[in-house]
Protein backbone atom coordinates (compact mmCIF):
# COMPACT_ATOMS: atom_id res chain seq x y z
CA UNK A 1 0.00 0.00 0.00
CA UNK A 2 1.10 3.10 -0.86
CA UNK A 3 1.88 6.15 2.16
CA UNK A 4 -0.89 8.03 0.23
CA UNK A 5 -3.79 5.43 1.05
CA UNK A 6 -2.95 4.58 4.50
CA UNK A 7 -2.65 8.24 5.32
CA UNK A 8 -6.44 8.36 3.78
CA UNK A 9 -7.38 5.53 5.31
CA UNK A 10 -5.51 6.56 9.07
CA UNK A 11 -8.11 9.86 8.69
CA UNK A 12 -10.99 8.02 7.22
CA UNK A 13 -10.51 5.69 10.51
CA UNK A 14 -9.76 8.70 13.16
CA UNK A 15 -13.36 10.39 12.10
CA UNK A 16 -15.35 6.99 11.89
CA UNK A 17 -14.26 5.04 14.45
CA UNK A 18 -14.26 7.27 17.15
CA UNK A 19 -17.85 8.42 16.39
CA UNK A 20 -19.04 4.95 15.68
CA UNK A 21 -17.61 3.60 19.43
CA UNK A 22 -19.14 7.18 21.24
CA UNK A 23 -22.36 6.21 19.92
CA UNK A 24 -22.31 2.66 20.82
CA UNK A 25 -21.12 3.31 24.34
CA UNK A 26 -23.61 5.61 24.54
CA UNK A 27 -26.06 3.82 24.24
CA UNK A 28 -25.09 1.44 26.37
CA UNK A 29 -24.37 3.70 29.05
CA UNK A 30 -27.20 5.33 28.81
CA UNK A 31 -29.37 2.33 28.98
CA UNK A 32 -27.47 1.31 32.03
CA UNK A 33 -27.42 4.45 33.68
CA UNK A 34 -31.59 4.32 32.93
CA UNK A 35 -31.69 0.97 34.38
CA UNK A 36 -29.56 2.00 37.69
CA UNK A 37 -31.65 5.56 37.90
CA UNK A 38 -35.08 4.65 36.77
CA UNK A 39 -36.53 7.76 38.21
CA UNK A 40 -34.41 10.21 36.10
CA UNK A 41 -36.30 10.45 32.99
CA UNK A 42 -35.41 12.36 29.60
CA UNK A 43 -37.17 13.55 27.10
CA UNK A 44 -36.81 15.69 24.25
CA UNK A 45 -39.72 17.91 24.95
CA UNK A 46 -39.45 19.02 28.46
CA UNK A 47 -35.91 18.79 28.75
CA UNK A 48 -33.84 17.48 31.69
CA UNK A 49 -32.16 19.14 34.99
CA UNK A 50 -28.51 19.30 34.20
CA UNK A 51 -28.08 20.67 37.66
CA UNK A 52 -29.78 17.30 39.16
CA UNK A 53 -26.15 15.48 39.99
CA UNK A 54 -27.28 11.85 38.56
CA UNK A 55 -27.29 14.44 35.35
CA UNK A 56 -23.97 15.60 35.80
CA UNK A 57 -22.44 12.68 36.56
CA UNK A 58 -23.65 10.52 33.52
CA UNK A 59 -22.42 13.49 31.44
CA UNK A 60 -18.98 13.72 33.34
CA UNK A 61 -18.49 9.81 32.48
CA UNK A 62 -19.95 10.16 28.96
CA UNK A 63 -17.32 12.96 28.24
CA UNK A 64 -14.13 10.46 29.88
CA UNK A 65 -15.92 7.88 28.21
CA UNK A 66 -15.23 9.98 24.57
CA UNK A 67 -12.07 11.37 25.47
CA UNK A 68 -10.30 8.26 26.29
CA UNK A 69 -11.88 6.19 22.58
CA UNK A 70 -10.72 9.45 20.71
CA UNK A 71 -6.88 9.34 22.85
CA UNK A 72 -7.32 5.45 22.02
CA UNK A 73 -7.90 5.59 18.86
CA UNK A 74 -5.15 8.08 18.30
CA UNK A 75 -2.47 6.18 20.01
CA UNK A 76 -2.95 3.15 18.02
CA UNK A 77 -3.25 4.84 14.52
CA UNK A 78 0.07 7.03 15.54
CA UNK A 79 1.89 3.83 16.45
CA UNK A 80 0.72 2.10 13.10
CA UNK A 81 1.62 5.34 11.19
CA UNK A 82 5.53 4.58 13.13
CA UNK A 83 5.65 1.06 12.57
CA UNK A 84 4.83 1.58 8.65
CA UNK A 85 6.42 5.46 8.01
CA UNK A 86 8.27 6.97 10.74
CA UNK A 87 10.28 3.99 10.84
CA UNK A 88 11.25 3.21 7.62
CA UNK A 89 12.35 6.96 7.10
CA UNK A 90 14.56 6.42 10.01
CA UNK A 91 16.17 3.64 8.38
CA UNK A 92 16.39 5.01 5.50
CA UNK A 93 17.86 7.95 7.31
CA UNK A 94 20.54 5.59 9.26
CA UNK A 95 21.57 3.59 5.52
CA UNK A 96 22.30 7.82 4.46
CA UNK A 97 23.87 8.32 7.22
CA UNK A 98 26.30 5.38 6.49
CA UNK A 99 26.36 6.38 3.21
CA UNK A 100 28.02 9.93 3.83
CA UNK A 101 30.19 8.43 6.70
CA UNK A 102 31.85 6.04 3.70
CA UNK A 103 30.55 3.10 4.63
CA UNK A 104 29.17 1.31 1.53
CA UNK A 105 28.50 -1.99 2.81
CA UNK A 106 25.68 -1.53 4.73
CA UNK A 107 22.36 -2.85 3.73
CA UNK A 108 18.61 -2.33 5.28
CA UNK A 109 15.70 -4.19 4.29
CA UNK A 110 13.34 -0.97 3.02
CA UNK A 111 9.73 -0.51 2.87
CA UNK A 112 6.31 -2.57 1.59
CA UNK A 113 5.20 1.38 0.79
CA UNK A 114 5.50 1.77 -2.72
CA UNK A 115 7.03 5.36 -2.44
CA UNK A 116 9.41 4.21 0.11
CA UNK A 117 10.52 1.33 -2.13
CA UNK A 118 10.92 3.44 -4.77
CA UNK A 119 12.94 5.86 -2.57
CA UNK A 120 15.05 2.47 -1.27
CA UNK A 121 15.53 1.23 -4.43
CA UNK A 122 17.50 4.25 -5.87
CA UNK A 123 20.17 4.59 -2.26
CA UNK A 124 20.43 0.94 -3.33
CA UNK A 125 21.63 2.06 -6.65
CA UNK A 126 23.48 4.77 -5.14
CA UNK A 127 24.97 2.91 -2.83
CA UNK A 128 26.16 0.14 -5.17
CA UNK A 129 26.73 2.60 -8.03
CA UNK A 130 29.32 4.53 -5.12
CA UNK A 131 30.77 1.01 -4.01
CA UNK A 132 31.51 0.13 -7.62
CA UNK A 133 33.07 3.60 -8.37
CA UNK A 134 35.36 3.55 -4.90
CA UNK A 135 36.30 -0.08 -5.99
CA UNK A 136 37.89 0.96 -9.76
CA UNK A 137 39.08 4.26 -7.56
CA UNK A 138 40.96 2.20 -5.30
CA UNK A 139 42.21 -0.58 -8.41
CA UNK A 140 43.41 2.58 -10.56
CA UNK A 141 45.39 3.83 -7.50
CA UNK A 142 46.51 0.21 -7.40
CA UNK A 143 47.39 0.19 -11.24
CA UNK A 144 49.08 3.75 -10.68
CA UNK A 145 51.24 2.70 -7.91
CA UNK A 146 52.13 -0.48 -10.11
CA UNK A 147 52.55 1.69 -13.44
CA UNK A 148 55.27 3.97 -11.26
CA UNK A 149 57.32 0.98 -9.67
CA UNK A 150 57.11 -0.47 -13.54
CA UNK A 151 58.39 2.84 -14.97
CA UNK A 152 61.54 2.75 -12.16
CA UNK A 153 62.52 -0.55 -13.48
CA UNK A 154 62.16 -0.20 -17.13
CA UNK A 155 63.87 3.31 -17.31
CA UNK A 156 66.48 2.40 -14.87
CA UNK A 157 68.15 -0.41 -17.29
CA UNK A 158 68.72 1.81 -19.97
CA UNK A 159 69.64 5.08 -18.06
CA UNK A 160 72.68 2.22 -15.98
CA UNK A 161 73.66 0.96 -19.63
CA UNK A 162 73.85 4.56 -20.69
CA UNK A 163 75.33 5.97 -18.15
CA UNK A 164 78.19 2.92 -18.02
CA UNK A 165 79.26 3.06 -21.29
CA UNK A 166 79.99 7.01 -21.30
CA UNK A 167 82.11 6.31 -17.73
CA UNK A 168 83.80 3.65 -20.16
CA UNK A 169 84.48 6.57 -22.71
CA UNK A 170 85.66 9.00 -20.46
CA UNK A 171 87.86 6.41 -18.18
CA UNK A 172 89.61 5.59 -21.54
CA UNK A 173 88.15 1.89 -21.69
CA UNK A 174 86.93 2.64 -25.05
CA UNK A 175 90.15 3.77 -26.29
CA UNK A 176 89.98 2.81 -30.35
CA UNK A 177 87.78 4.49 -32.53
CA UNK A 178 86.02 1.37 -33.36
CA UNK A 179 85.47 0.86 -29.63
CA UNK A 180 84.26 4.52 -29.38
CA UNK A 181 81.32 4.10 -32.27
CA UNK A 182 80.34 0.87 -30.52
CA UNK A 183 79.92 2.36 -27.49
CA UNK A 184 77.95 5.49 -28.80
CA UNK A 185 75.94 2.98 -30.74
CA UNK A 186 74.65 1.14 -27.47
CA UNK A 187 73.94 4.97 -26.26
CA UNK A 188 72.33 6.12 -28.63
CA UNK A 189 70.15 2.79 -28.32
CA UNK A 190 69.01 2.72 -25.04
CA UNK A 191 68.50 6.40 -25.81
CA UNK A 192 66.19 5.56 -28.38
CA UNK A 193 64.45 3.15 -26.14
CA UNK A 194 63.87 5.85 -22.90
CA UNK A 195 62.30 7.97 -25.82
CA UNK A 196 59.76 4.98 -27.01
CA UNK A 197 59.20 4.56 -23.47
CA UNK A 198 58.37 8.80 -23.28
CA UNK A 199 56.68 8.57 -26.37
CA UNK A 200 54.18 5.78 -25.09
CA UNK A 201 53.37 7.24 -21.78
CA UNK A 202 52.38 10.36 -23.01
CA UNK A 203 49.89 8.59 -26.13
CA UNK A 204 48.76 6.26 -23.54
CA UNK A 205 48.25 9.59 -20.80
CA UNK A 206 45.93 11.20 -23.66
CA UNK A 207 44.06 7.78 -24.46
CA UNK A 208 42.99 7.47 -20.93
CA UNK A 209 42.30 11.11 -20.95
CA UNK A 210 40.30 10.99 -24.04
CA UNK A 211 42.28 13.71 -25.67
CA UNK A 212 43.65 12.08 -28.74
CA UNK A 213 42.38 13.32 -31.84
CA UNK A 214 41.73 11.15 -34.52
CA UNK A 215 41.98 12.02 -38.73
CA UNK A 216 39.25 9.49 -39.93
CA UNK A 217 38.94 8.88 -43.65
CA UNK A 218 37.56 5.44 -45.66
CA UNK A 219 40.41 3.58 -46.88
CA UNK A 220 40.82 0.07 -48.66
CA UNK A 221 42.01 -1.61 -45.38
CA UNK A 222 43.91 -4.74 -47.26
CA UNK A 223 45.62 -2.24 -48.98
CA UNK A 224 46.82 -0.92 -46.03
CA UNK A 225 47.71 -3.64 -43.88
CA UNK A 226 49.94 -5.11 -47.29
CA UNK A 227 52.08 -1.73 -47.19
CA UNK A 228 52.47 -1.72 -43.49
CA UNK A 229 53.17 -5.58 -43.11
CA UNK A 230 55.42 -5.19 -46.09
CA UNK A 231 57.74 -2.45 -44.21
CA UNK A 232 58.18 -5.09 -41.46
CA UNK A 233 58.99 -8.31 -43.52
CA UNK A 234 63.04 -7.54 -43.97
CA UNK A 235 63.04 -6.74 -39.73
CA UNK A 236 61.55 -10.21 -39.48
CA UNK A 237 63.55 -12.01 -41.74
CA UNK A 238 66.65 -10.92 -40.18
CA UNK A 239 65.12 -12.48 -36.51
CA UNK A 240 64.28 -15.55 -38.03
CA UNK A 241 60.36 -14.97 -38.69
CA UNK A 242 58.60 -15.61 -41.76
CA UNK A 243 56.37 -13.04 -41.83
CA UNK A 244 53.41 -13.75 -44.85
CA UNK A 245 50.01 -11.84 -45.32
CA UNK A 246 46.83 -13.73 -47.45
CA UNK A 247 44.71 -10.93 -48.18
CA UNK A 248 41.49 -10.87 -49.89
CA UNK A 249 42.04 -8.75 -54.00
CA UNK A 250 38.67 -7.31 -53.35
CA UNK A 251 38.94 -3.87 -50.97
CA UNK A 252 37.49 -3.97 -47.83
CA UNK A 253 36.75 -0.25 -46.84
CA UNK A 254 36.96 0.65 -43.27
CA UNK A 255 37.04 4.09 -41.42
CA UNK A 256 40.12 4.51 -39.76
CA UNK A 257 43.46 6.98 -38.79
CA UNK A 258 46.42 5.69 -40.58
CA UNK A 259 49.21 6.81 -38.31
CA UNK A 260 46.98 5.46 -35.19
CA UNK A 261 45.97 2.03 -37.10
CA UNK A 262 49.94 1.73 -38.20
CA UNK A 263 50.96 1.54 -34.66
CA UNK A 264 48.55 -1.22 -33.45
CA UNK A 265 49.51 -3.40 -36.77
CA UNK A 266 53.18 -2.40 -35.89
CA UNK A 267 52.85 -3.23 -31.99
CA UNK A 268 51.26 -6.39 -32.46
CA UNK A 269 53.82 -7.57 -35.51
CA UNK A 270 56.44 -6.38 -33.28
CA UNK A 271 55.30 -8.95 -30.25
CA UNK A 272 55.39 -11.68 -32.80
CA UNK A 273 59.14 -10.99 -33.78
CA UNK A 274 60.28 -10.37 -29.98
CA UNK A 275 58.17 -13.15 -28.46
CA UNK A 276 59.99 -15.95 -31.03
CA UNK A 277 60.51 -19.70 -30.19
CA UNK A 278 64.49 -20.07 -30.48
CA UNK A 279 63.85 -23.59 -31.01
CA UNK A 280 61.71 -23.69 -34.16
CA UNK A 281 61.39 -21.70 -37.49
CA UNK A 282 59.12 -19.19 -36.93
CA UNK A 283 56.33 -17.34 -38.99
CA UNK A 284 53.70 -14.87 -38.43
CA UNK A 285 50.73 -14.76 -40.83
CA UNK A 286 48.49 -12.38 -41.31
CA UNK A 287 45.20 -12.77 -43.22
CA UNK A 288 41.97 -10.50 -43.49
CA UNK A 289 38.52 -11.87 -44.03
CA UNK A 290 35.16 -10.28 -44.57
CA UNK A 291 32.13 -10.88 -41.93
CA UNK A 292 28.80 -10.03 -41.22
CA UNK A 293 30.16 -7.86 -38.35
CA UNK A 294 32.81 -6.20 -40.17
CA UNK A 295 36.61 -7.09 -41.41
CA UNK A 296 38.05 -9.40 -39.68
CA UNK A 297 42.37 -9.46 -39.38
CA UNK A 298 44.10 -12.08 -37.69
CA UNK A 299 47.91 -11.91 -36.66
CA UNK A 300 49.09 -15.69 -35.52
CA UNK A 301 52.28 -16.86 -34.76
CA UNK A 302 53.99 -19.66 -33.21
CA UNK A 303 56.05 -17.75 -30.43
CA UNK A 304 56.09 -18.59 -26.77
CA UNK A 305 52.64 -17.95 -26.10
CA UNK A 306 50.73 -16.68 -22.84
CA UNK A 307 49.36 -18.48 -20.38
CA UNK A 308 45.43 -18.61 -20.46
CA UNK A 309 44.72 -16.49 -17.39
CA UNK A 310 46.76 -13.78 -18.82
CA UNK A 311 45.13 -13.04 -22.14
CA UNK A 312 43.02 -10.24 -20.78
CA UNK A 313 45.34 -9.09 -18.34
CA UNK A 314 48.30 -8.30 -21.54
CA UNK A 315 45.66 -5.40 -22.27
CA UNK A 316 46.87 -3.79 -19.05
CA UNK A 317 49.53 -0.86 -19.06
CA UNK A 318 52.85 -2.33 -17.96
CA UNK A 319 51.93 -5.73 -17.94
CA UNK A 320 53.98 -8.40 -19.30
CA UNK A 321 53.59 -12.37 -18.77
CA UNK A 322 56.07 -14.45 -17.19
CA UNK A 323 57.76 -15.52 -20.11
CA UNK A 324 58.73 -12.03 -21.39
CA UNK A 325 60.13 -10.76 -18.09
CA UNK A 326 62.04 -14.27 -17.52
CA UNK A 327 63.74 -14.14 -20.76
CA UNK A 328 64.55 -10.44 -20.68
CA UNK A 329 62.87 -9.32 -23.47
CA UNK A 330 63.06 -5.45 -23.63
CA UNK A 331 59.50 -3.31 -23.82
CA UNK A 332 57.27 -1.69 -20.96
CA UNK A 333 53.86 -3.54 -21.59
CA UNK A 334 51.88 -0.67 -23.03
CA UNK A 335 51.59 -1.65 -26.95
CA UNK A 336 48.68 -3.66 -26.34
CA UNK A 337 47.01 -1.68 -24.02
CA UNK A 338 47.26 1.66 -26.37
CA UNK A 339 46.40 -1.21 -28.97
CA UNK A 340 42.62 -1.67 -27.45
CA UNK A 341 41.98 1.99 -26.65
CA UNK A 342 42.90 2.91 -30.54
CA UNK A 343 41.09 0.35 -31.46
CA UNK A 344 38.02 0.71 -29.22
CA UNK A 345 38.18 4.25 -30.19
CA UNK A 346 37.80 2.96 -33.96
CA UNK A 347 34.52 1.26 -33.05
CA UNK A 348 36.05 -2.03 -33.10
CA UNK A 349 37.30 -4.79 -30.91
CA UNK A 350 40.39 -6.40 -30.25
CA UNK A 351 41.46 -10.09 -28.72
CA UNK A 352 44.00 -12.83 -27.90
CA UNK A 353 43.64 -16.62 -28.38
CA UNK A 354 46.88 -18.21 -27.07
CA UNK A 355 48.54 -21.19 -25.69
CA UNK A 356 51.83 -21.32 -23.94
CA UNK A 357 54.83 -22.06 -25.90
CA UNK A 358 52.61 -23.23 -29.00
CA UNK A 359 51.68 -19.45 -30.02
CA UNK A 360 49.28 -16.34 -30.23
CA UNK A 361 46.99 -15.30 -32.08
CA UNK A 362 45.64 -11.29 -32.00
CA UNK A 363 42.21 -10.52 -33.63
CA UNK A 364 40.78 -7.26 -34.43
CA UNK A 365 37.27 -6.13 -36.01
CA UNK A 366 36.89 -3.24 -37.29
CA UNK A 367 33.08 -2.51 -38.74
CA UNK A 368 32.76 -1.68 -42.05
CA UNK A 369 32.39 1.45 -43.92
CA UNK A 370 30.26 2.75 -47.19
CA UNK A 371 32.88 3.08 -50.00
CA UNK A 372 33.70 7.00 -51.02
CA UNK A 373 32.33 8.29 -54.03
CA UNK A 374 34.72 8.88 -56.51
CA UNK A 375 34.94 12.42 -58.69
CA UNK A 376 33.62 12.26 -62.05
CA UNK A 377 36.89 13.03 -63.93
CA UNK A 378 35.48 11.70 -67.03
CA UNK A 379 32.83 14.86 -66.64
CA UNK A 380 33.12 17.30 -70.30
CA UNK A 381 33.94 20.72 -70.34
CA UNK A 382 31.46 23.04 -71.06
CA UNK A 383 32.41 26.12 -73.52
Amino acid sequence: MSIRKKIWTSLIIMLIIPAALILLLSALLLAVFMLLNPTVSFSLYDGFEISNPVIMQFIIFWGVMAIAVVVTTSLCLSAYLNRHIIRPLHDINEAICHITSGDLTYEFAGSNDLELQKLCASIEELRLRLKDSVAKDIAREKEHKMLMANISHDIKTPVTSIKGHVEGILDGVASTPEQQAKYLHTILKKAEAIEEMAENLSLYSKLELGRILYHMEICDIAAFLHDTADSFVLDAREMGVDLQCTLPEIPQFVKFDRSKLRRVFANIINNAIKYRRQDTDSHLLITLRDSEHGVVLSFTDNGIGIQQKDTEKVFEGFYRSDPSRNSQIKGNGLGLSISRQIIHDHGGKIWIRSTLYEGTEVTILLPHAQKPMEEDTNEGTHN
